[in-house]
């Protein structure tokens, strides 16, 4: 193959996918796109436009016999292949998983997906809309199942992209689209839409629209297979112009794959810690933010690239001179970083989600306040290695963590947050020396925070939820703790205290309801059940009924109390009073936060 530019049509493209001489290396990410980005590309075939250059690499095959290889999406990869994509993927993916409707899940869904071309709009030339989908959450639908349908495509003319890769029924060896039946079915569109259609639309021009996308040509660059892995994976690196932007995660990929590490399919792909890895979709790259934290004080992109196995980067010492160090020695120190860095932010997970002594309470994937806040918290554990319930650490731990997440400097790009703090926690490590994120929150911050525009999805929002898991808040019926393994986590959520679909609100007591309903101050942690009981229900009302069904009122005060309802906001839910309650509950979820930062 000579490295000179070439053209290929999307029909010859995607049977080279789908016989398996097209391949994806493993120092490659996966197919991302989703299915909106899939209906835009299409459309830009229809409208002619340019969509984008592909790479290719041609493989040695005494080579490629040796390797493994990811196939397209969807395809099976029945053979040893004879070229690697290097840009491209997501183009070739969506084209393959489009039109030719493997049984396959939709990447990151948990559906069948299939694809849509609405030709009475293309021929009208409105064409930027004209390619939609509709996912299946069960079945996959095979073309002899959309096939069943064609009398509603008439009617329509909205065609499920399938038809572009479809068989005659009556002949294995045609192609759908040059079918007598088609052909009918043709003349039978334009019939039922001639009111619809352009004056003088015939069937060709009809059936253009279909062939039109076949025959679109991809200009592509071949890479012959005399050049090295090395030089494939730093050009592979480099192309970044065009398609998804590639993450720090997808350039470390390329670049330790000449070091026999195969970060995403061996090491990232084979941890084997969903709950961990479904926190954050940057979490792999997390992983690689402790391994740097530990090794040399910063986290962000740059010195990330430090890591790679025999690089030289220059450091400086303790009286700023510079000199050359190399970080990681070799492939196998790699992955023992690798290793512990899974252990020790599995460890930073459980803290942060757990509700013991030494724990942090997000008892939901939902509830945890920063992901952001793993990895420094990860390479402060690896630092310590010790027992986090000693006590001095703990403390210290607990008023770091909660200072972390009031500050909102972690919602952010807090790649410089991160750095910063885990410097200072080294320093205390070997000398006591203060934190100063500690030090930062003081009484007067505490009193200025308003948590009564706090709004879910926040930080300070979820935290809060955490620490109604800590203080082992009761649901108001079941009259057991929310955040215990006795219920599956699914079954609780935050819920409303004033029901935000209560009726009947003295206006006088309400003239807040609509600003801060929806706020902290207004929420807690209940088990779906008990919100459907009380859904409508003024707090008079369903108090009246957790009297009744506790047989003490000292016991549902105390019940309440659990979730940072006072005896003053208790007597304002007694008297429906929603404008005073969220007052008297934001003092009480102030005196809370201060006792976890040790400010009383």
């Amino acid at each position: 193959m000579s490295e000179n530019p070439g053209t290929e049509k999307v029909k010859a493209l995607l049977k080279k996918v789908d016989d398996g001489s097209f391949a994806i290396p493993y120092f490659q990410r996966g197919f991302e796109w989703t299915p909106g980005m899939v209906c835009d590309l299409i459309e830009s075939i229809l409208q002619d436009y340019f969509a984008g250059l592909l790479l290719f690499w041609e493989l040695d095959q005494e080579q490629a016999k040796k390797e493994e290889w990811d196939p397209v999406w969807g395809a099976k990869g029945k053979k040893t292949p004879t070229v690697a994509i290097l840009d491209g993927q997501q183009r070739l993916a969506s084209l393959y998983y489009s039109i030719n409707n493997p049984a396959k899940l939709f990447p990151k869904r948990n559906s069948f997906y299939v694809f849509y071309i609405d030709v009475t709009k293309v021929l009208n030339d409105d064409k930027d809309e004209s390619i939609s989908y509709k996912y299946f959450t069960t079945h996959h639908q095979p073309w002899d199942r959309l096939i069943r349908d064609k009398d509603v495509w008439a009617r329509t003319g909205i065609v499920p992209l399938a038809v572009l890769s479809a068989k005659d029924p009556t002949n294995s060896n045609q192609d759908y689209l040059d079918s007598v039946e088609f052909a009918i079915w043709l003349d039978n569109y334009i019939e039922l839409n001639k009111e619809k259609l352009p004056t003088g639309t015939t069937s060709l021009k009809v059936y253009q629209v279909f062939s039109s996308i076949l025959n679109y040509s991809f200009v592509y660059y071949p890479l012959s297979s005399d050049r090295d892995l090395h030089d494939i994976c730093n050009i592979f690196a480099r192309v970044n112009s065009k398609g998804m932007k590639l993450s720090t995660f997808d350039l470390m990929n390329a670049f330790l794959y000449p070091k026999d590490i195969k970060l995403r399919k061996d090491l990232w792909d084979n941890f084997d810690n969903d709950i961990l890895k479904n926190i954050d979709s940057g979490m792999n790259e997390y992983l690689l933010k402790v391994i740097s934290l530990h090794k040399q004080n910063y986290c962000s992109a740059k010195y990330l690239f430090n890591l790679i196995p025999g690089q030289e980067t220059t450091r400086k010492d303790e009286n700023r001179q510079k000199y050359q160090q190399i970080l990681v020695q070799d492939s196998s120190e790699f992955k023992k970083l690798w290793q512990n860095s899974c252990n020790y932010s599995e460890k930073a997970r459980k803290l942060i989600m757990n509700t013991g002594f030494s724990d942090f309470g997000a008892i939901k994937r939902d509830y945890v306040p920063n992901s952001t806040i793993i990895p420094v918290l990860a390479a402060i554990l690896w630092e310590f290695d010790g027992d986090v319930d000693d006590i001095e650490f703990s403390e210290n731990l607990q008023k770091w963590y909660w200072s972390a997440i009031f500050t909102e400097d972690y919602s952010g790009s807090s790649d410089t947050v991160m750095a910063k703090d885990f410097r200072d926690w080294k320093e205390w490590l070997e000398s006591h020396k203060t934190i100063e994120r500690i030090n930062r929150v003081t009484l007067d911050y505490v009193e200025n925070i308003d948590f009564k525009t706090t709004k879910k999805g926040s930080a300070r929002y979820n935290a809060i939820l955490c620490m109604l898991a800590l203080n082992d808040a009761k649901d108001f019926h079941k009259g057991q703790i929310v955040g215990s393994a006795e219920y599956s986590h699914e079954s609780i959520n935050d819920h409303h205290i004033f029901p935000s679909g209560v009726k009947g609100l003295d206006s006088s007591k309400s003239k807040t309801f609509s600003n801060y309903k929806d706020s902290i101050a207004n929420r807690t942690l209940l088990l779906d059940e008990t919100n459907n009981k009380i859904s409508s229900s003024s707090p008079s009302e369903y108090i009246s009924k957790m009297i009744k069904k506790h047989g003490d009122e000292s016991k549902v005060k105390s019940l309440l109390q659990e979730h940072f309802i006072s005896d003053n906001a208790y007597e304002y839910l007694r008297q429906d009073d929603f404008d005073n309650f969220v007052i008297e509950r934001e003092k009480e979820i102030r005196e809370h936060l201060k006792e976890k930062l040790s400010l009383q």
